[in-house]
């Protein structure tokens, strides 16, 4: 017969498993693994645990005073993180005044150094440094030129590094880099792997990002803060109301 949600599924020797049943084993699975899974296979492995777990019964494995303990602690530890996430996690919420106090208390850890976006050409020689200059300043596309010679990995892309802020590179580029401003070529700088030559696509000064720019940032890092915070107070509330006595001496190490 058709199923329907109580409809009866499948039955394991005395016992039925009902759509309803089998839809809760469904959807605890995350989505992501039911690419791989049918229906068909699940309801097999629900088939096989009902099998183990009649099996258990029957041999009585709940009665081993380990098997008990944790039972009972996995039974408990379920029931803990329940209770978090109703009485705290999902009444725990950030204002904006939360989020503005703690961009302004902590507005040292948001400062951005000065950095340049950059076109790139490195070259093994420098004779191949000099011929390249002389036809960038011959009006060559720089990143068309990149892509023909530069040995740096970021030819494939023009030449294009990104975003470079200070502290990144090596002083001896970083000297000649920033003093550059937008559109400007840069001379060739030698290093060790090679001769380098620059184009600044972009130039933007060090400064204070604003709250606006890190402001989810803030809230994925001060929103787990207040939910401990929330977490602490509420511990303290049931405990003051508690009656808690101890005796210490039946765990004191000789």
């Amino acid at each position: 017969m058709e199923a329907t949600q109580e409809g009866i599924l499948a039955i394991v020797n005395d016992k039925i498993i009902t759509l309803n049943n089998f839809n809760q084993y469904w959807d605890a699975i995350p989505d992501q693994y039911k690419i791989q899974l049918t229906k068909e296979d699940l309801l097999e492995q629900v088939i096989i645990q009902t099998l183990l777990i009649q099996k258990a019964e029957e041999i009585k494995i709940s009665d081993n005073p380990e098997v008990a303990f944790q039972i009972k602690n996995a039974t408990e530890q379920i029931l803990i993180q329940y209770l978090i996430e109703k009485e705290i996690v999902e009444t725990t919420e950030l204002s904006d005044d939360d989020v503005k106090s703690y961009y302004e208390e902590n507005k040292e850890n948001y400062w951005k150094e000065e950095e340049v976006h950059a076109l790139n050409i490195l070259t093994e020689t420098e004779d191949q440094a000099v011929d390249a200059l002389i036809k960038l300043n011959e009006g060559m596309d720089f990143s068309t030129l990149a892509q023909e010679i530069s040995i740096a990995t970021s030819a494939s892309k023009g030449g294009d590094i990104g975003f470079i802020s200070k502290g990144t590179l090596t002083a001896e580029i970083e000297e000649q880099l920033f003093k550059l401003n937008s559109g400007d070529l840069s001379e060739i700088i030698p290093t060790e792997k090679g001769f380098h030559l620059f184009k600044i696509i972009e130039k933007n000064p060090s400064r204070y990002l604003e709250l606006d720019e890190v402001r989810e940032e803030i809230k994925y890092q001060l929103l787990p803060l207040k939910q401990q915070q929330a977490f602490d107070q509420y511990l303290k509330n049931i405990e003051d109301v508690a009656t808690i006595e101890k005796n210490l001496e039946l765990i004191k190490e000789e």
